[in-house]
């Protein structure tokens, strides 16, 4: 498993084995000029800084997508959230091109909730840093407790449990939370798993107890989770979670898919959010390499 690898530009690779201790040749000095030692300093000095101003990070080993395929049959809260609609505008036969319109809300499929969503001063989608969005992946896994209790959420607890097997967690992290869920987008009814005897969604969530923590004891740049919310179905209309993270810097990812195909440590997540001026989040596609 490997973490982002720094390419550092032109940079002079190291001599292998056939460029060691070979003699070294003599040159004219008339007929060519040597470096000074000043010009030598100055040429490494603007070496470093452009390394430091613009380094490369590139992710490494097997990818795996951490995106649901997003549609018209997408569950959504219709009280907040209309369905996607899908039109067709051409095809090959008529137009010599085919081209859909989309019309969507931010907030849909697997996607980017921007600190802008609970904060007027907050980031809006387009201003996150894309240092922010390739992110160390942490994942804390309470699927067999929410297979029992579909509303249970992440707590202190299962972070400090985690923290004892895997070590603290990195900082600039993205700590995602394995609820199990994901494949119960296939089961119309499970995902949203609305109880119609008591009126409430029951899915798992984040504790504000365990945002508090990731926010003031530790150093995250976002949180995600394999729901439909940060919060659990059982208060979707009071979102004290997303008012601890969102308005911190945090930016939050819900909806995610496949996270038992990824450790629990070690691998590195690249967030492809959106970048419409002003957004408060928006549909994204999410990438891991292990």
């Amino acid at each position: 498993m490997c973490g982002p690898e720094t390419i550092l530009g032109a940079a002079t690779p190291s001599p292998g084995p056939s460029q060691q201790n070979q003699p070294t040749q003599s040159t004219d000095s008339d007929s060519q000029e040597q470096p000074t030692e000043a010009g030598v300093e100055a040429g490494v000095e603007a070496a470093e800084a452009a390394v430091k101003a613009s380094p490369l990070y590139v992710p490494r080993g097997a990818v795996h997508d951490l995106t649901h395929v997003l549609g018209a049959d997408w569950p959504v809260f219709e009280l907040y959230v209309k369905p996607m609609e899908i039109r067709r505008l051409a095809n090959l036969a008529e137009h010599e091109y085919n081209a859909f319109e989309l019309t969507y809300n931010e907030h849909i499929g697997t996607h980017v909730d921007a600190p802008a969503h609970f904060d007027d001063n907050g980031l809006s989608v387009e201003r996150i840093p894309a240092e922010r969005l390739i992110a160390p992946l942490a994942v804390v896994r309470v699927g067999e407790r929410a297979a029992k209790d579909n509303v249970t959420e992440l707590t202190v607890d299962d972070l400090l449990r985690w923290e004892s097997r895997n070590g603290r967690i990195p900082d600039d992290a993205l700590l995602a939370v394995d609820n199990g869920w994901s494949d119960r987008i296939d089961t119309p009814g499970a995902f949203l798993n609305f109880d119609e005897a008591d009126g409430h969604y029951r899915y798992p969530g984040i504790s504000v107890e365990a945002a508090h923590f990731l926010v003031e004891e530790r150093s995250v740049v976002g949180v995600g989770i394999d729901t439909a919310s940060l919060e659990p179905g059982t208060r979707p209309a009071d979102p004290f979670t997303h008012r601890v993270l969102l308005p911190a810097g945090k930016y939050g990812i819900e909806n995610l898919a496949h996270l038992d195909t990824v450790p629990d440590v070690g691998a590195t997540v690249v967030v492809g959010a959106p970048k419409h001026a002003g957004g408060t989040g928006g549909p994204a596609r999410v990438f891991a390499f292990v």
